[in-house]
């Protein structure tokens, strides 16, 4: 080997070593970029669901403090579905259903169904983080659909409490919503929210609850679940 190609090898080697090293920051950062992404969409999806269980929670109420927060839940709504990135992260385009639940806001069933598809892109989005080595994210799924179970409780109680009595149809969604909870643990708070609605609306002679009072006894342990999925994700 002649001296020339002595002196060049130990460069030509350093040139590649340097090349790869390049590449692989490279590949890293395009990671990150898009772990980032699946996140940020998480949390807007979490934003979504939230803003969706409220919605169909006050759905069917007429009173007029009711009707407000509905009303600014749907504007809230409005302007999370304009940022709704489905195309350019090859998810479903969700927002498409919005305009027609929009205006009926009182439908229950479209609005279960339009969380079903949320659930799902938040399942699809945990399997795309935990490729990306976000092995935190694994259980997410699991976790929204809890949080919808006890969300779609207060839903059903609500509407029940518009009633004298619960009727038949309600009270076995209600029956099977507790037992189901109460499947998955056996959490104080819980179990001290489901025996008030046993007691004072789903298995009461005469319902002895509000519409407004099934709302906010439910309330804050969603949103003390939701927050602890939020903080799980950092």
């Amino acid at each position: 080997m002649s001296d020339s190609a002595l002196i060049l090898l130990p460069l030509l080697i350093l040139l590649l070593v340097l090349g790869y090293g390049f590449s692989q920051r490279a590949d890293r950062r395009q990671l990150d970029a898009s772990k980032q992404a699946n996140t940020e969409i998480v949390q807007r999806c979490l934003d979504l669901l939230q803003a969706l269980q409220q919605h169909r929670g006050l759905g069917a109420q007429v009173d007029a403090e009711d009707v407000a927060q509905r009303n600014a839940l749907a504007h809230q709504l409005d302007q999370l579905w304009l940022e709704w990135p489905g195309a350019s992260l090859l998810l479903p385009p969700l927002q498409q259903h919005w305009p027609q639940l929009r205006r009926k806001p009182a439908d229950f069933d479209a609005h279960c169904r339009l969380i079903e598809s949320l659930l799902e892109v938040i399942e699809l989005l945990e399997d795309r983080l935990y490729r990306q080595d976000h092995f935190k994210i694994r259980g997410l799924g699991e976790a929204c659909r809890s949080l919808e179970d006890l969300a779609r409780l207060r839903g059903l109680a609500t509407r029940a409490a518009n009633y004298e009595r619960c009727p038949p149809g309600l009270q076995m969604q209600l029956r099977f919503l507790c037992k189901r909870l109460l499947d998955q643990e056996q959490d104080p708070a819980l179990l001290a929210l489901i025996e008030r609605l046993q007691c004072d609306l789903i298995e009461s002679a005469q319902i002895r609850l509000a519409p407004g009072e099934c709302f906010a006894l439910l309330t804050p342990l969603i949103e003390q679940r939701l927050q602890g999925i939020r903080l799980s994700l950092d």
